[in-house]
């Protein structure tokens, strides 16, 4: 049932796109709508030459070749996309005023064949309302159309002059036909309306992703309230993170480049997950280094970076292996200050600056594998939730002397 519907659709899809050729959505969309009307143009004309064939063909041979003229000259139309993005429909504008006229005149004004110039207002959706200066000539074209068979159509028209029942039988035809047509149309724009909406939604909801993938939820919320505010904060009481892999640049170069990508797409994935666990910002990765900072938008940042870290000693030890070689996890905790902003404009980043973020890249360049290498000012923070090392006093390059230790686990 699925394959049957899926063909349906599809070959749907391809009628009402016959002969479109721009590669311009928006008069694609337009040149659909004409189809449509293209469509129900021709099957109304075929309509009204079956039924014209059942009561009288031989009378009425006259407006079935008429009926036979509109069905091919409407499909014909189809070709006319390629040519000029409103042609087709302005084509089919005159096509309508000259028929209707001409079967109007033939019936007279009794048969209401002259509801059909009521439909004009669809070229609206055929040429887009930011081409008025083609649809409303358009419409009045229609409307000169109707007035001019109001004044000059006699009441029963030249042809079968004194049959009134076929006249009746005609009018009924046209308004059950006009509100069909009008249901049609009215429905495909609507269901186009509808559709755009949802891949407007889609497209929405894949940039709000995709934002807050690259920023952190409260400084996209920032930036889309006000778009042109730039964002640079101070924080005062930062925890950075910084991690690296030991043994990776000699394990990267002995095996395949997409095993390496693997590899760094599944830790960072999951690094990135436990950072969402413990409310942590993953700032950046820069190779196969991972930076992450607690505390920018709440408090609890420092015990956070703790269990984080903790973790991802964790997971560490499940795929320590890439290729041969047996890869670590070194890592660097400091507290302090921080500079935090947004930077760039096409390619916009999320970063933080200051010496908290040089400390704690110098902690983890001097760290021991599978260790957590942290400052006195951090470990001061956390040390009724973990337990540490003692405190040695540890030379920093391009930092000074401090007091570090390791933090071990949780109390």
């Amino acid at each position: 049932m699925d394959r049957v519907k899926n063909y349906i659709s599809e070959l749907g899809y391809q009628i009402v796109n016959l002969g479109i050729v721009s590669q311009n959505d928006n008069i694609r969309q337009r040149q659909r709508f004409t189809n449509m009307a293209l469509f129900v143009t021709a099957l109304n004309a075929i309509h009204h030459m079956i039924m014209n064939a059942f009561y009288d063909f031989w009378a009425l041979l006259p407006v079935n070749v008429y009926n036979l003229v509109m069905v091919v000259c409407s499909l014909s139309l189809l070709i006319a996309h390629r040519y000029g993005e409103n042609l087709a429909a302005i084509l089919l504008a005159i096509l309508i005023f000259f028929g209707n006229s001409f079967v109007v005149l033939a019936f007279g004004l009794n048969s209401d064949l002259q509801i059909y110039f009521t439909l004009a207002g669809a070229f609206i959706f055929m040429v887009g309302v930011q081409n008025y200066k083609v649809h409303v000539p358009l419409m009045l074209l229609g409307l000169t159309g109707l007035l001019g068979v109001t004044f000059f159509a006699t009441q029963e028209g030249f042809l079968m002059v004194n049959d009134q029942e076929f006249r009746k039988d005609l009018a009924l035809q046209a308004y059950v036909n006009a509100i069909i047509i009008n249901a049609i149309l009215i429905y495909y724009a609507l269901s186009s309306l509808y559709r755009t909406e949802q891949a407007l939604e889609r497209e929405y909801q894949r940039s709000e992703k995709l934002l807050t993938t690259i920023l952190p939820v409260p400084i996209a919320n920032r930036l889309k309230a006000a778009p042109g505010q730039r964002i640079a904060d101070r924080v005062d009481d930062a925890s950075i993170l910084f991690a690296d892999l030991v043994g990776f640049t000699r394990a990267s170069n002995n095996v395949p480049p997409e095993d390496v990508v693997a590899y760094l797409d599944e830790l960072f994935t999951t690094f990135d997950g436990l950072c969402e666990n413990y409310s942590v910002d993953k700032i950046k990765t820069i190779g196969d280094g991972y930076l992450a900072v607690g505390g920018l938008h709440d408090a609890g940042g420092a015990r956070a970076i703790g269990f984080l870290a903790l973790d991802m000693i964790e997971q560490m030890n499940h795929r320590s292996f890439l290729g041969l070689e047996s890869l670590s996890l070194r890592i660097g905790i400091h507290r302090g200050p921080v500079t935090a902003g947004v930077i760039g404009d096409q390619r916009m980043t999320y970063d933080v600056w200051g010496s908290t973020v040089n400390c704690a890249a110098r902690l983890e360049a001097q760290s021991l594998p599978s260790r957590i290498h942290c400052s006195e000012n951090y470990l001061i923070a956390v040390q009724d939730t973990f337990h540490f090392t003692d405190l040695t006093v540890t030379e920093l390059r391009g930092v000074g002397v401090i007091n570090a230790g390791y933090l071990l686990r949780q109390i």
